[in-house]
């Protein structure tokens, strides 16, 4: 009789711990499981990537991968309704749009009319719906100062177009002053950043003040270096060359365009490289070139055209 109440104690007592025990158990195996997620962006983060794509083949040159890219980001973002990725590609269309005007002319420009119909459009009217989608955006403060960067863009490539060279001092403080009241909102997106200064810079360039675009083209490639936006930082270079060639001051110039190589090189940017070669080339010739200089220039023009023709 003992040993029943003792064996019935024990087993009541060792079926009581393992109770316990077994909703320890299930406590920790349940509070320990992931969360489920409550936001999804594998397909915007797709979008993203294809725009990344996009940017990279506009300053590449490559106008084809760039116009599939734009239309694949394009049409992602649309399928998720990602109003700030879709006024991104717009803004990235303008600069397409500025780099290959003679879109009609690229391989893949039949298929474009229907995944890209915005490439087709004046660069106004992209702007338009860049701004529209702004104004639908989460981030619609930050995007609509961005549109600005773009409609000064546009607006000094219009007066290139139509041969104003250079533009009046007028309106080169106006487009200055248009950007320099956007800038600390733009300071938020370094990519956007850099394009400013570099927007700055060419404004400047058109402007006959060779010494400003060099500061401002400067500040982009400190920027792009920075965040490593590596195949910008060869355009960056290009540029600050330029400003020094125009400037008078060849020196400089052969050293920013050495710089430049050395980046599209990195990049493996076949159109930079090309450039850079035939700016190097024709920064020897500024001044009073020695015959050693006409030499080297003559060998630097035919070495350009053979890469270029290689990535052909």
């Amino acid at each position: 009789m003992v040993n029943r109440m003792f064996f019935r104690a024990f087993f009541q007592k060792a079926f009581s711990h393992f109770v316990l025990f077994s909703c320890a158990i299930l406590f920790f195996s349940c509070s320990s499981q992931p969360k489920r997620i409550m936001l999804v962006q594998d397909v915007s983060n797709m979008a993203e990537s294809q725009l990344e794509t996009a940017n990279k083949g506009i300053i590449e040159g490559n106008y084809d991968r760039a116009s599939t890219s734009l239309a694949s980001a394009y049409r992602l973002a649309l399928s998720v309704d990602n109003t700030e990725l879709l006024c991104k590609v717009m803004l990235s269309g303008i600069v397409f749009k500025i780099a290959c005007p003679a879109i009609d002319e690229i391989i893949v420009a039949s298929s474009l009319e229907k995944t890209a119909p915005f490439l087709f459009w004046k660069n106004e009217d992209i702007l338009l719906q860049a701004q529209k989608l702004a104004a639908r955006s989460s981030e619609k403060e930050l995007l609509s100062k961005l549109c600005v960067v773009y409609e000064v863009r546009i607006l000094l490539e219009n007066e290139k177009n139509e041969g104003i060279s250079p533009i009046s001092q007028a309106n080169m403080q106006n487009y200055l002053s248009r950007l320099e009241g956007v800038r600390k909102a733009v300071s938020k997106e370094p990519y956007y950043l850099a394009y400013l200064y570099r927007t700055e810079g060419d404004m400047c360039l058109a402007g006959g003040n060779y010494a400003q675009a060099r500061e401002h083209f400067l500040a982009a490639a400190k920027l792009h270096t920075k965040k490593r936006y590596l195949v910008e930082i060869g355009l960056d270079w290009y540029c600050v060359a330029r400003a020094c060639s125009l400037g008078g001051k060849k020196n400089e110039a052969l050293s920013a365009i050495l710089t430049a190589l050395k980046y599209d090189k990195d990049a493996e940017n076949t159109r930079g490289i090309s450039s850079d070669y035939l700016a190097y080339s024709k920064i020897l010739l500024k001044g009073s070139p020695s015959e050693e200089e006409k030499k080297l220039s003559a060998e630097l023009e035919s070495w350009s055209a053979k890469i270029l023709s290689a990535g052909e």
